[in-house]
């Protein structure tokens, strides 16, 4: 071959050296790429066999839970319902004494006004002191008669009953008749303020009477609400004792965590045992705290066992002096005894001459008490009549705000229909050409003349409302909407 072509195929041979090198190349990085992604691959497949373990074990615990519930579910609605039952029992019982503790306020209110000292104050303006008959004239007034009966309205008494009441009257009440020499216009009005006087009692014993069932109602209901207040904390007691067993069981079922081998450190020979029933797991956290704490325990032993020799020590030294001090004793106590015998001839027990004697700051103590409390008891019975006055005030003022309120609503739909009347007067003009129109503004005008005399009305009404609620303090009134 000719140098030429001696170069020729050594070029050639170069360039395909070069391409197959190349291709070796590509083929090398095409199997680690091929390499790596199936071992990447593998680790998904890893992690996702691991993730549907994890799913299946978790809705296997789900499961079991579930089937736990469902045991208990009865058990759980039927101490709910029992709790809902004695709450509203309670809420029962509280709303009818709120009601109870009302009505007591009304009837006490109702004793308070009914003022006796008012008649008696009448009958001294008609008959001072200085008047020669005041006394018989008081004498009357004072009496106490027995009257028959007041029955009410749609009720009637047996004839007999009427006999005997009149027969009685007629036995035990003496003939009374005025003063020789008194003017019979002012025994007439002794009589009729005594007349007022008896009946002002009988309606107080009637509302004494009342004030005494609701009181006794009120007793009754406060026995009933303690009753209920036991079996509903018992109920809560009961339903928190079912939760916690219910816990417990819920507790007891086998959760399970997954691990990675780098976590894990008990091994065997650089293995993981094949057995791991007795084997704990734990944070390393709390590994090296328990490791810092042998050396923490081995101090605090040293630190108690020098603590326990100098105790040791001072208990020694406190039984010699504790021994000393009872020589002491015995030794003073034969003294005391002979300077007894000697100067009483017997020995005198020192403490029951100390109880014997006068304690006189203490019996200044209970005298100061008894006032405290005194003025005490003074001062809560005026705040409670404060308290009572301040709500017939308000039920007062809310009763005339609420009568005030009704008369607003009253007028509002006066007003309502008065336009509509007037709106449809308008339309009739418009429609009824052969009126005259001279009526028709007059009634117009009428009209018109009513609907602002009505809204003035109105307004008058609205301020005084205004006034009422600013000077009955907070009240609670009814919003009519019209």
């Amino acid at each position: 071959m000719s140098q030429l072509e001696l170069a020729e195929l050594s070029a050639r041979r170069l360039k395909l050296e070069f391409e197959k090198r190349k291709i070796l190349e590509k083929i090398s990085r095409t199997v680690s790429a091929f390499d790596a992604a199936l071992s990447n691959l593998l680790r998904e497949r890893f992690k996702l066999e691991v993730d549907l373990k994890t799913t299946d074990l978790r809705l296997l615990l789900l499961y079991q839970e579930l089937k736990l519930l469902k045991e208990f579910e009865k058990r759980d609605q039927s101490l709910a319902q029992k709790l809902e039952a004695k709450c509203l029992e309670k809420a029962e019982v509280v709303s009818r004494i709120a009601e109870c503790q009302e009505r007591l306020a009304n009837k006490k209110a109702d004793i308070e006004r009914l003022n006796p000292k008012q008649l008696f104050g009448q009958l001294q303006a008609i008959v001072p002191e200085t008047h020669k008959h005041a006394e018989d004239l008081f004498r009357i007034f004072k009496k106490k008669i027995k009257r028959a009966k007041k029955v009410a309205a749609g009720e009637e008494e047996d004839d007999n009953e009427d006999l005997s009441d009149l027969d009685d009257l007629d036995d035990e009440e003496d003939e009374e008749f005025c003063p020789p020499g008194c003017d019979p216009a002012l025994y007439e009005q002794v009589c009729e303020l005594r007349e007022k006087r008896l009946d002002q009692e009988d309606v107080l014993a009637d509302l004494q009477k009342a004030v005494e069932a609701l009181k006794k109602d009120h007793e009754a209901l406060v026995k009933k609400e303690r009753v209920i207040d036991v079996a509903l904390n018992a109920s809560e007691a009961e339903i928190r004792e079912f939760q916690s067993h219910k816990q417990q069981e819920l507790n007891k079922l086998d959760t399970v965590v997954a691990l990675k081998m780098h976590q894990i450190e008990c091994l065997v020979n650089g293995r993981l045992p094949s057995n791991l029933s007795n084997v704990i797991v734990f944070t390393r956290a709390g590994l090296t705290q328990l490791h810092n704490r042998i050396g923490e325990l081995e101090d605090e032993k040293l630190s108690l066992k020098q603590q326990q020799v100098a105790l040791r020590r001072e208990h020694v030294t406190l039984s010699k002096s504790r021994k000393a001090k009872e020589l002491k004793l015995l030794e003073l106590e034969a003294r005391a005894r002979d300077v007894q015998i000697l100067k009483f001839g017997q020995e005198v027990d020192l403490d029951v001459i100390e109880g014997m004697s006068v304690n006189k700051t203490a019996d200044e103590l209970r005298a100061a008490l008894k006032k405290l409390e005194a003025r005490g008891e003074r001062e809560l019975a005026a705040w409670e009549q404060r308290l009572t006055e301040a709500a017939a005030e308000l039920s007062r003022v809310t009763k005339a705000n609420t009568e005030k309120l009704a008369r607003v609503a009253e007028l509002t739909r006066t007003q309502h229909r008065l336009e509509s009347e007037l709106n449809a007067a308008q339309s009739k003009m418009v429609t009824d050409v052969g009126q005259s129109r001279d009526g028709m503004r007059k009634e117009r005008e009428q009209l018109i003349n009513l609907v602002k005399l009505q809204a003035k009305e109105m307004e008058a009404l609205k301020a005084e409302i205004n006034m009422l609620r600013h000077k009955g303090g907070h009240i609670y009134t009814p919003v009519s909407r019209q």
